[in-house]
């Protein structure tokens, strides 16, 4: 054990991992694996794993970061976060270098923790050394996949989509005609992907789209409930509201069973320009769905559903739900202690790379000489946006279309149409106002 302390020693007090590539070769592709050894050094204890494949991941992170993200493929099933977590092959090593907390990712699987979310990728930083080279702090994370304790479906039959865009869309996808959004297909993979499954997944999809966009897209039975899991769907809309993320309503993942009708939605993933993190637009005091960009057609499907009664209450229930349980004294908590667990190594890779340095023109454009200024913030984020938040559904809650069900539960004296005509027998279906408020009969 001497002489692998030697050859292989921790850096900080989190664990250190050596990657040595097959004949010390770069890694310059996000598509094609090449061959490595990795060595995970964690106090007394030196784990080698040979015959191991490692690529390059991320989007435009990859052509625009000098400090990479990579995918790992081991030879075997290796629990690499623990007991409790996935017993897998596949695992992410993430950079995180446009987030210089570093945390924002690991701070949101504490968030989904909070939730109750059934799946959200965990995290463990690490020291990452790359043919000898030091690399700087990196976060091992789970592969989002179709795998026990990640999207627990059919591996060969079930479904899991991802919502993409120009940046993100890979074969094999659909485009669909109703609000014109991709979706990459990851499961069913190769040869499971039979015709008729990619027909049924199309299907589905323009189903799904029709009812969010038809008249009838408020009723459970007929409208855009028939297609979702609503209790999933809410908590990763508000999540994704919570955390302010620029990219999540294109970087959505989307699963279930090919027998089952209802989708689930989820994890929270990908938090690097979260938390108010992206020069696009700020999310101080923003909406996530009501943000007008460019590469995100999934925003109108949520306008749409801030239209219906019946999300705007459960959005409005569900945020102060969490709210109550003390959502911002948690999040507040955990940045702490992430901020602890992280200290060492932090200190480390901000010898490497400048902690004032702008990385992409898409991260946000304020730099502070020590990490702490990073991490302040982070918590004014949270301090200001959740309070934001509770106030702006508060406020689509007061103006949003209200149901009715038959002619005695509004006073029809005071009742209107849109064109402003007094009405005194509402039979027909269609949006009314009485003081103020929009109903609807359907």
């Amino acid at each position: 054990m001497t002489g692998h302390a030697q050859s292989y020693p921790q850096r900080t007090d989190v664990p250190s991992v050596y990657i040595e590539t097959e004949n010390r070769r770069s890694i310059t592709s996000k598509e094609q694996y090449i061959n490595c050894t990795f060595i995970y050094v964690d106090g007394d204890s030196l784990g080698r794993y040979e015959n191991t494949l490692i690529r390059g991941r991320g989007n435009s992170t990859w052509w625009n970061s000098d400090k990479k993200s990579f995918r790992v493929k081991f030879e075997k099933k290796q629990r690499l976060l623990g007991d409790g977590f996935a017993n897998a092959k596949s695992w992410t090593l993430l950079a995180n270098h446009g987030d210089k907390t570093m945390i924002r990712n690991a701070l949101t699987y504490d968030l989904g923790r909070f939730m109750g979310l059934k799946f959200c990728p965990a995290a463990r930083f690490v020291d990452l050394y790359l043919n000898g080279n030091y690399q700087g702090t990196y976060q091992i994370s789970d592969q989002v996949q179709v795998h026990k304790k990640r999207v627990e479906v059919d591996e060969d039959s079930g479904w899991l989509l991802e919502v993409a865009n120009e940046n993100s869309k890979e074969e094999p996808l659909i485009s669909s005609t109703g609000f014109n959004i991709m979706y990459n297909i990851k499961n069913p993979k190769d040869q499971q992907l039979t015709v008729d499954r990619r027909i049924a997944i199309g299907r589905w999809i323009q189903q799904f789209e029709s009812a969010v966009a038809s008249h009838d897209y408020c009723d459970p039975e007929k409208g855009w409930r028939a297609y979702v899991d609503e209790e999933d769907f809410i908590n990763w809309y508000v999540g994704a509201e919570i955390t302010g993320n620029i990219d999540a309503l294109y970087s959505i993942y989307m699963y279930k069973e090919a027998d089952n009708q209802k989708m689930h939605f989820g994890p929270l993933w990908d938090l690097d320009l979260g938390y108010d993190n992206s020069s696009e637009r700020s999310l101080l005091n923003n909406m996530e769905a009501f943000l007008g960009l460019w590469n995100r057609p999934f925003e109108k499907i949520l306008q749409r559903l801030w239209q219906d009664p019946w999300f705007v209450q459960a959005c409005n229930d569900r945020l102060r739900e969490l709210t109550d349980r003390g959502l911002q004294a948690y999040l507040l908590s955990h940045i702490d202690s992430l901020r602890t667990a992280i200290w060492q190594t932090q200190t480390e890779n901000f010898k490497k790379w400048r902690i004032n340095q702008k990385v992409y023109d898409w991260a946000k454009h304020s730099y502070y000489t020590t990490y702490d200024g990073y991490i302040s913030e982070l918590k004014s984020f949270v301090n200001i946006h959740i309070p934001y938040l509770q106030r702006a559904f508060a406020e689509r809650q007061a103006t949003a279309i209200r149901q009715f069900e038959n002619r005695q539960s509004v006073n029809s004296q005071s009742l209107y149409d849109l064109q402003g005509r007094r009405i005194t027998s509402p039979d027909r279906k269609g949006i009314y106002i009485q003081n103020h408020q929009k109903f609807v009969r359907q």
